[in-house]
């Protein structure tokens, strides 16, 4: 029935943007110039860069040996550490061709490092990124070539600014722009970088990211299989594995983890949210979810679990959303000694097949349209525990034990005793003694 916990899709495809950065996006530049979510300037206010000194100079790439650069088809040369900035050696592939060395784009080894050709990209302006960085080779089937596919066919479309890190400069249009390094007593400031729209909260423009980049085998309707690496380790249990990584609703990817879910009507009439029923909570309690004004790919999810009241995630999974009702719980029903041992469930949330052995509990719940669900059978996949019984008119016998809250009549009851189950429940035999068939108990084999 329907679980507390609802999957929260903040975050799943925020990565996907941030991931979209050259090997510079949250370090220094490839001209040695170190930005970090600001830029780096001296308390004099003249700018200086920390550890600066050594510089890529311009050379003729033929000097140095070919890299067998990433999987993407990228020109790069072998060039020795000692001539390459530390901190920008560690962000590309190491090399061995005649000697220890990285693997520099031709283009930076022809100019030394100056700034790369500008392009468009669909985050705004960027530059044109060799996919020998190793980040660019990784991201390199979701960054595209620029508006009009200005970059070369080896390079991507970089944005010079992380919408979703409040707009850090990734450094990627840093490169080409000169600092003097910081000495000993230079002290460094962090000043704002360059301002530059986010991505809107709930975004609703055209997609930011081309969801067809992304398989759909094996993820469901409106689902795309995205790369592991792209996506969270807080969601990454929660959703469902593919042959590339994992299944992320393509309406979040688009929008660039903006995507603000479409208000609906939930279980018992509470306030929910469209989410796609391929994820796998969602999936779990599509018997008891209803689609409302949902897409064919949704189910309206609760914002609060019925059960408890207690907040599922669904109506927070972007910044700007939050629920705007209160919490709507199911009446208690079958009190045993001051204790509620089931809840009054909307009969339209019970599947067809579980509602023979339900009632109304004596007027409890609403006669005609809700029944009295033992709390045990309100959890996803519930199966009774085995148990062994024996009556007069049925001999020994095994079955699985289940609620006494449960409307078994009184023909039924003729054939089930407690047996070794514990006080409050009955043991259901998983046979019919009178037709041998199966009695489909949730427990018993075959269920």
């Amino acid at each position: 029935m329907i679980q507390r916990k609802i999957i929260a899709l903040a975050g799943v495809t925020a990565v996907l943007l941030g991931a979209c950065s050259t090997a510079d996006i949250e370090g220094t530049p490839l001209d040695g110039e170190q930005v970090k979510g600001a830029n780096t300037v001296k308390s004099d206010s003249s700018a200086c860069v920390q550890g600066a000194g050594v510089a890529l100079t311009p050379e003729d790439p033929a000097k140095f040996p070919k890299c067998a650069c990433a999987t993407k088809g990228g020109a790069a040369r072998c060039v020795p550490k000692d001539k390459v900035p530390s901190n920008v050696a560690s962000q590309l592939e190491s090399c061995t061709q005649g000697g220890a060395g990285v693997c520099v784009p031709d283009p930076l080894v022809k100019s030394g490092g100056k700034a790369p050709p500008t392009c468009k990209s669909p985050f705004g302006e960027g530059r044109c990124m060799s996919v020998c960085v190793p980040e660019v080779a990784k991201n390199a089937d979701l960054l595209g070539r620029g508006e009009g596919d200005s970059c070369a066919e080896d390079e991507r479309c970089a944005p010079c600014l992380n919408p979703l890190k409040n707009n850090e400069p990734t450094g990627v249009c840093e490169i080409g722009k000169s600092a003097p390094a910081c000495d000993a007593k230079s002290s460094s400031t962090q000043v704002p970088g360059p301002a530059a729209p986010a991505v809107a909260c709930p975004y609703t423009g055209p997609p930011i990211v081309d969801v067809s980049k992304f398989d759909a085998a094996d993820c469901g309707d409106a689902m795309r299989c995205v790369p592991a690496s792209l996506v969270p380790a807080s969601a990454a249990a929660m959703l469902k594995t593919c042959a590339a990584g994992l299944c992320a609703p393509e309406k979040s990817i688009a929008a660039g983890g903006q995507y603000l879910p479409k208000t609906c009507s939930a279980v018992a009439g509470a306030e929910g949210r469209c989410l796609n029923k391929n994820i796998p909570q969602v999936d779990a309690q599509k018997a008891q979810l209803s689609r409302d004004t949902c897409d064919a790919s949704e189910l309206c999810t609760p914002c609060f679990s019925p059960l408890d009241g207690k907040e599922t995630g669904a109506c927070k999974t972007v910044s700007c959303d939050a629920p705007k009702q209160p919490a709507k719980t199911f009446t208690p029903c079958c009190n045993s000694q001051g204790t509620a041992r089931a809840k009054c469930v909307p009969s339209a949330s019970v599947p067809a097949s579980q509602q023979g052995n339900l009632d109304d509990d004596n007027g409890t719940c609403q006669k005609g349209a809700e029944l009295c669900v033992p709390n045990e059978m309100l959890q996803p996949n519930f199966k009774g525990p085995a148990c062994a019984g024996s009556t007069f008119f049925t001999g020994d016998y095994t079955g699985v034990c289940l609620s006494d809250c449960l409307s078994f009549g009184f023909i039924q009851s003729l054939g089930i005793s407690r047996g070794n189950c514990t006080k409050g429940f009955k043991c259901a035999p998983c046979t019919n003694p009178l037709t041998g068939s199966p009695t489909g108990a949730p427990g018993c084999p075959g269920t």
